[in-house]
């Protein structure tokens, strides 16, 4: 009988966003869940309910049965010793520092066979604080990424600014990555709000947030005579000029298998600093199934969707990046057509 892999939140957002506040609540939320719990800033903020028995290679025991350590530079090691602890847990909770990059914290799920054999990702979670996240998007590519990155965007201290507020914020995130959700919070409580088990890297969610994009404009092709569409969202009248966007394309037909996995994998290692999410329901030649595409940075997965049938066949493709140019990748990815 195959182990049930277990599931795993990655908890972003720039220093003082709320990240500890969150962890907090959520341990509070779900008592029926055995944690473990990795801190990047381990020791700074802190975990209520206090340390209560240290265990060796810096695990420490919580007062409600959860255990807890820091994220030392490896990894892989500090996951093995997790795994390796007494401690038997049911969902693993990542509290990455604030400054960082977490695409290599996610990457190590996505790529990682011996990881993915022991957890699977469920989602990357970003807090962002409402009075300072204007200005740090700004002035910090992070916080730009951090957003990119994101399933659930949670707008963090909303108590201190204006509802119209808001909902410019709101705008700007989407304006970085338009299928995010976004939530406001006050002192993190999310006791209304879906964070965990919401399977955000499955097959059957990422195709719904992939159909989302821009809507799904097969007629619009064919009433037009061509064979894709691309599809820009603009960010309205942003007074913000920064380098993250995404892009959408509709191709009628099916691509072929091969042709396709060899120019991506090429496309995502080549341009890994400036791709940061790619999402995607894929038709193939000579298959009865859709196919629905996932990458982050350089690795991508696949995975066997709904039977076809007699449906008119298309693929959609999203990209999440720096500087893409929608053209660009239209005319290569018009190539791989059958």
């Amino acid at each position: 009988m195959e182990q049930e892999r277990i599931p795993v939140t990655i908890i972003t957002g720039f220093l003082g966003a709320g990240k500890t506040n969150l962890l907090n609540k959520l341990i509070g939320k779900h008592p029926e869940k055995k944690f473990a719990i990795i801190e990047n800033e381990f020791g700074e903020t802190g975990i209520d309910g206090g340390l209560i028995a240290s265990a060796p290679d810096a695990i420490f025991e919580l007062n409600n049965g959860c255990i807890c350590c820091s994220l030392g530079e490896d990894f892989l090691h500090t996951l093995e010793t997790l795994l390796g602890s007494s401690y038997e847990f049911d969902h693993l909770l990542i509290e990455t520092t604030g400054i960082a990059d977490p695409s290599g914290i996610v990457d190590a799920f996505v790529s990682g066979s011996t990881v993915q054999e022991r957890f699977r990702i469920d989602s990357v979670v970003c807090v962002v604080d409402a009075v300072n996240m204007e200005d740090l998007f700004d002035e910090q590519p992070e916080v730009r990424l951090q957003l990119a990155l994101a399933d659930l965007v949670l707008v963090n201290k909303t108590d201190c600014v204006h509802l119209d507020y808001l909902v410019r914020l709101a705008e700007l995130i989407k304006g970085v990555n338009p299928m995010a959700k976004i939530a406001n919070t006050t002192f993190c409580e999310v006791k209304e709000i879906a964070v965990l088990d919401t399977n955000s890297f499955s097959g059957e969610v990422v195709e719904k947030s992939t159909l989302s994009f821009c809507g799904m404009d097969l007629q619009e092709i064919k009433h037009a005579g061509q064979k894709s569409l691309i599809h820009n969202p603009k960010n309205q009248e942003s007074i913000h000029k920064h380098d993250i966007s995404s892009v959408g394309f509709t191709f009628e037909g099916s691509f072929d298998v091969n042709k396709f996995g060899l120019w991506m994998q090429n496309y995502l290692y080549f341009n890994r600093e400036t791709i940061f999410r790619v999402k995607g329901i894929m038709s193939f030649d000579q298959t009865e199934d859709q196919f629905v595409f996932h990458a982050v940075r350089s690795s991508f997965m696949f995975e066997v969707g709904k039977p076809w049938g007699s449906e008119a066949r298309f693929s959609k493709l999203v990209f999440i990046g720096k500087n893409i140019s929608g053209r660009e990748l239209e005319s290569n990815l018009l190539q791989l057509l059958v």
